[in-house]
């Protein structure tokens, strides 16, 4: 019986970054979305990114290029079940400055943006989509979710979270987290 192709989870900046053709984006993800395409990955697109693809940079509704770019044959809707749900609530849990004191000053240390040393329900339903699915990967270019997937999720469950896995990345990203024991 042959396997099934590995699952990359992309997080909204992920697809908003293909229906706006970002410069700054375009070429990695277009680079990784190939592997889709040769059936050497699924691209799995949680729920919740789809309801945060509102608008495009233009103004114009996102609607019609979402539906669209879900209509390929390598995307797979990934629905938000209960457990999506619960490890969500989960993982919200634990990142919050209360359960770990020193979870904000770490992020910001690491690099994370002040602004963006929370983590909001949005990102941790994209996370729990990708653990619940059992993701070989999220792409994403959020830089805490980048930091909670390098400290501590690939180390636990072997998802790698990170940049576009492409060799078209600009000079001043890494091309990816490091993947578990390395």
């Amino acid at each position: 019986m042959p396997s099934r192709p590995a699952l990359d989870v992309w997080d909204s900046c992920c697809l908003i970054g293909i229906l706006n053709e970002e410069k700054d984006k375009l070429p990695a993800l277009l680079s990784q979305t190939q592997k889709f395409e040769d059936g050497n990955a699924i691209l799995g697109i949680p729920t919740v990114v789809v309801s945060e693809t509102v608008t495009l940079s233009d103004g114009t509704s996102a609607e019609e290029k979402v539906n669209k770019f879900l209509d390929n044959h390598y995307v797979e809707l990934l629905q938000a079940t209960r457990e999506v749900a619960t490890t969500s609530s989960r993982l919200q849990f634990r990142f919050d400055g209360k359960q770990m004191p020193t979870f904000r000053e770490q992020a910001i240390a690491a690099g994370v943006p002040k602004d963006n040393a929370k983590l909001t329900r949005a990102d941790s339903d994209v996370l729990a989509t990708a653990i619940v699915y059992k993701a070989t990967r999220l792409t994403t270019y959020d830089p805490l979710l980048r930091f909670i997937g390098e400290k501590f999720i690939s180390k636990e469950t072997g998802l790698v979270v990170g940049l576009p896995d492409s060799s078209w990345l600009p000079l001043e990203y890494p091309k990816s987290n490091p993947k578990p024991g390395k």
